[in-house]
């Protein structure tokens, strides 16, 4: 049993074995290790501008601000805190992306895991025996689930992958700073309890009450993203995220200690009954070894670790 939150190695992501191509790195989606302003070679503004018009495509800017969780406002767990910008994945990992982090040989370096977790890396294989997802088979993810968000990870895995992309976990403030963006033109009214506004509506995302029972490609329900572009914060599936998941006694503040340590997810899944539980505010979790169906993950990387964009002629 794990004793409490594990510990992630300090530096996400490095190049990998062999240092590869800057073309594959495009193209396995690790342009955050290109932009990572302590590479030796950020002064390549070429490199640079490429770099960044990709980190674009893939992922929208969650501006800093004071965050307040609307869950719990009046208790430490939603105490003011500034958060810094960062980035944040539009849509979540797919099978796909995933794919590349295994054919990369991501389950054979250690670097990426924790050392306490080295012991049980043979144990995250698919259904036939070989790393990967639970769910897949032959190292492969099911037919014609490329697009769909991968699921059968633990919390180590999806961590190993955002490190791999150079990229890491958002934490629970992050995540609800993302999905409940302000409404008004100034960005300044008051936090949603959606990300599309403050009722539920069962056609924006994949629950339960409208839902076809599975796991949907990542870019549909247009309709339920965030103003900034950020697809299925709500529904699909649950989202892995860095912080460890505790349990709190109504609104006394008491914490609830569990069996065994969980980690935080947040979102809902496509099985999420409860219109309560799919909501911008709601937690819960999940051990760290829990490989379900249902849950899935999506990376940022925060705005102050990316090396400045390059002058505007380099993306001419």
């Amino acid at each position: 049993m794990l004793s409490g939150a594990p510990a992630a190695p300090e530096k996400p992501g490095t190049a990998g074995p062999g240092d590869r191509s800057v073309d594959a790195m495009l193209a396995d989606k690790r342009y955050c290790v290109l932009l990572d302003k302590e590479r030796d070679d950020t002064g390549d503004e070429r490199l640079l501008a490429i770099a960044w018009l990709a980190l674009e495509e893939h992922m929208s800017m969650v501006p800093g601000g004071e965050f307040v969780s609307s869950a719990r406002p009046e208790t430490d767990v939603g105490a003011a805190a500034f958060l810094p910008s960062f980035y944040l994945d539009r849509c979540a990992v797919t099978n796909a992306d995933y794919a590349r982090f295994v054919a990369d040989g991501g389950y054979s370096q250690t670097d990426l895991w924790p050392r306490e977790v080295w012991p049980k890396l043979l144990q995250f294989v698919d259904a036939t025996g070989n790393p990967g997802p639970r769910f897949w088979a032959n190292g492969k993810p099911p037919r014609k689930s490329e697009r769909h968000p991968v699921v059968g990870i633990c919390w180590f895995e999806a961590n190993a992958y955002a490190r791999w992309a150079g990229k890491r976990l958002p934490t629970g403030a992050e995540w609800e700073q993302a999905s409940s963006w302000c409404s008004g033109k100034d960005g300044r009214g008051s936090r949603v309890k959606y990300p599309w506004g403050n009722s539920f509506d069962p056609a924006r995302a994949n629950t339960w009450s409208a839902g076809p029972g599975e796991t949907v490609p990542v870019d549909e329900y247009y309709e339920g993203s965030t103003p900034n572009g950020i697809f299925q914060l709500i529904g699909n599936v649950w989202e892995w995220v860095a912080s460890a998941y505790e349990c709190q006694m109504g609104d006394s503040g008491y914490r609830i200690m569990m069996e065994q340590p969980m980690a935080e997810i947040r979102g809902g899944a496509f099985d999420t009954y409860f219109e309560s539980q799919a909501t911008c505010a709601f937690r819960t979790g999940q051990p760290f070894l829990y490989r379900g169906r249902n849950v899935g993950f999506r990376c940022c990387v925060s705005a102050d670790a990316l090396a400045s964009p390059p002058n505007p002629a380099a993306f001419l």
